[in-house]
């Protein structure tokens, strides 16, 4: 039997509003590049309907579609956000959290 590759989604949820911008990445890992990992973010800002700062901020979330774990960071501003450095470190920590929880699972059948 041959499992679908569902991706890890990528998305940017405004805090007061809750609007939220996602889009699907079959090959997540191709986010590791910076240039690609803050393009990435950028475009998500792009299609947010409302970019007003907000009192609750904005939250950026990886999902492995897979099997539904994501994790999260939550930013006081949108122009944290928009900071190059800032995604890319924030895109490549969160891909790792991900990663990092999946390998757990499979080395850690007991739950030790």
């Amino acid at each position: 039997m041959t499992t679908e590759n569902r991706g890890y989604a990528l998305a940017i949820t405004h805090g007061s509003t809750g609007a939220t911008a996602e889009k699907v990445y079959l090959k997540p890992m191709s986010l590791y590049v910076p240039a690609l990992a803050h393009t990435a973010v950028a475009e998500l800002i792009n299609t947010l309907a409302d970019k007003s700062e907000s009192e609750k901020g904005f939250t950026l979330t990886v999902t492995n579609n897979n099997n539904g774990v994501s994790a999260d960071k939550d930013f006081s501003r949108l122009a944290e956000l928009e900071d190059a450095t800032t995604a890319a470190d924030t895109v490549k920590d969160l891909i790792n959290i991900v990663r990092g929880y999946e390998s757990d699972e499979e080395t850690n059948v007991c739950g030790w």
